[in-house]
């Protein structure tokens, strides 16, 4: 018997057969400050539920959904997150710190003041997601970050090669120190690309002197 408890009262908020979760589907619950942290939820479904608090520290969550949910001001610091898919989910003032996440799908998600910094999210999916928030560090390697709202989000020293912001909002974001190669801008081009001017005709020396002179 699985027993989820609140992180604070201790008051049991689900119980489970078994001795994991592993593979169950949990829906419409209310979870608001449930202690999820070191647990093993490797494809387990959380959809239509509130995860509002819950703590997911260094909890493995691979291939696992949250999707359709509320999960504001969640931790989910140092956990495993490949593969896993949080789309559809509001995770505003979230933590995602030092997490490996590459390949997660966080499509169509909120994660608005949240904190991202030092994690893995290479080729992760974070299409038309509203993304004001700190990546410092972060491995976006390949991310699709494609319709994205990234204003004043913070890229400092971050790995964004080969990534793709084609019509993604970078109002104010920082992009300091970071790695750039290949990355796709906002206007579906490599980052940086700028059309080739028409080449001004150089004139020899005496004739810019004898026009000088008129």
């Amino acid at each position: 018997m699985v027993e989820i408890k609140h992180k604070t009262t201790g008051k049991v908020l689900i119980k489970a057969k078994g001795s994991s979760l592993n593979g169950c589907v949990i829906k419409g619950k209310d979870l608001s400050g449930a202690d999820f942290s070191n647990m093993h939820l490797s494809n387990v479904t959380f959809t239509s539920s509130n995860l509002t608090e819950a703590s997911f520290r260094d909890a493995t969550l691979v291939e696992c959904k949250i999707t359709n949910s509320v999960a504001k001001r969640a931790d989910f610091t140092g956990a495993k997150l490949e593969k896993a898919d949080f789309s559809d989910t509001i995770f505003d003032v979230s933590k995602f710190i030092r997490c490996q996440g590459n390949g997660a799908l966080f499509r169509h998600s909120k994660i608005n003041g949240g904190d991202l910094a030092g994690s893995d999210f290479s080729n992760a999916d974070f299409f038309f997601a509203e993304l004001r928030a700190d990546f410092k560090g972060a491995n976006l390697y390949e991310a699709n970050l494609f319709g994205a709202d990234l204003t004043q989000a913070d890229f400092t020293q971050c790995d964004l090669r080969k990534s793709n912001m084609t019509d993604a909002n970078i109002q104010r974001a920082n992009f300091a120190y970071s790695k750039m190669q290949d990355c796709i801008g906002t206007n579906g081009r490599p980052w940086g690309f700028s059309a080739k001017s028409s080449k001004v005709e150089k004139k020899p020396w005496w004739k810019i002197w004898n026009n000088a002179a008129l």
